[in-house]
């Protein structure tokens, strides 16, 4: 396959821009590499499922809303697996949503515990603040994973093992990744929808950097950035595998995230196993088009399905829940989009 075929692929609605369609500009910018047979063959065929569910706070039964929809959206058999939940926890600030809202965690603890999880292990290596003990008490992720009797894994100080990068994006040839990521039956990512000043929107995918040590990688996951973030971020889909998201838009993050951004009402959760479906619905929500940033072109290549007509939504509608989120200057200036993106920090 030719690259300009997979540029293809990266063509959004057409708008009208200079004599150019806003799919050919996008091309431009979203300098996709050359895939490979092999790598294309990751990618998850068929339609992809992503249920929007409508949860208008963090007070309502998330549990029950989450259960309504897990079989609509095919959920896996966790029965008597080792599970772990990898929320999002960078960092804190008391006015702002950086992380996975402790109930969202709590509810996806006992969604999983009710499918027969065999164990559930929480586990997050923080990219930004080192102190994890102060965000797992700031947060309130702390509590909940006590009051659900779940063990917490840093992963930026577990046991590392070495594990071939199968994808093969970033150009390392293998990863050092936590034991406990790598043991685990089954691995689910919990992430924040939050603007992002590096990759535009971050969401299920993204949120996997959490999973990468520390105490191997630097803070903030330092070599990955130089290898480039678009591309590292797919390579760590492959490893880690997740087996479903599940997407934290109760509150949401817009303008400069995915740390100093503003709260904005979105007012639902995101489920789904194709994590690059469910992480291209929501980019739509946010009012951004999936086919401008690099990171979710090349997974709809080699991940799963990124265009609207590949995805079965279920529960609410992308245009009932669609806001326009503040964005930050990466977005609005789409080439310093695609360079953050391509050359990493």
């Amino acid at each position: 396959m030719k690259r300009r075929d997979f540029l293809k692929a990266a063509g959004a609605a057409s708008l009208g821009l200079s004599g150019c369609s806003m799919k050919d500009e996008n091309a431009k910018l979203v300098n996709i590499p050359k895939v490979s047979e092999a790598q294309a063959a990751l990618k998850k065929e068929g339609i992809s499922k992503v249920a929007l569910i409508k949860a208008g706070s963090y007070d309502e039964d998330l549990v029950s809303l989450i259960e309504s929809y897990a079989a609509k959206v095919d959920l896996p058999d966790l029965s008597n697996k080792r599970v772990v939940i990898k929320p999002n926890m960078v960092e804190f600030k008391p006015d702002r949503p950086i992380t996975t809202n402790p109930r969202v965690l709590s509810a996806a603890i006992q969604v999983v515990k009710n499918m027969g999880a065999k164990e559930v292990v929480v586990a997050e290596g923080p990219g930004h603040m080192r102190d994890t003990e102060f965000l797992l008490d700031a947060t309130g992720l702390g509590a909940a994973i006590k009051e659900a009797d779940c063990r917490f894994v840093d992963l930026n100080l577990d046991d590392l093992v070495k594990v071939p990068n199968v994808a093969g994006f970033n150009g390392l040839k293998h990863f050092y990744m936590p034991r406990t990521i790598i043991d685990a039956d089954a691995v689910i990512s919990l992430p924040k929808l939050k603007m992002h000043h590096w990759v535009g929107v971050t969401c299920s995918m993204k949120n996997l950097f959490g999973t990468v040590p520390g105490r191997k990688y630097g803070w903030p996951k330092n070599l990955l950035h130089i290898k480039g973030i678009r591309d590292s971020i797919i390579d760590l889909v492959h490893i880690v595998k997740p087996v479903f998201t599940l997407v934290d838009a109760i509150v949401a993050m817009e303008g400069d995230g995915p740390i100093n951004g503003t709260a904005l009402e979105t007012g639902f959760l995101a489920l789904g196993t194709d994590l690059a479906a469910v992480d291209a619905t929501c980019v739509r929500i946010t009012s951004v088009d999936p086919h401008e940033l690099s990171y979710i072109v090349l997974a709809g290549l080699v991940v799963g399905n990124i265009d609207e007509e590949k995805i079965e939504i279920i529960g609410e509608s992308v245009e009932s829940l669609k806001k326009p989120f503040a964005q930050p200057i990466t977005i609005k200036s789409k080439e310093l989009l695609a360079r953050a993106a391509h050359a990493g920090s």
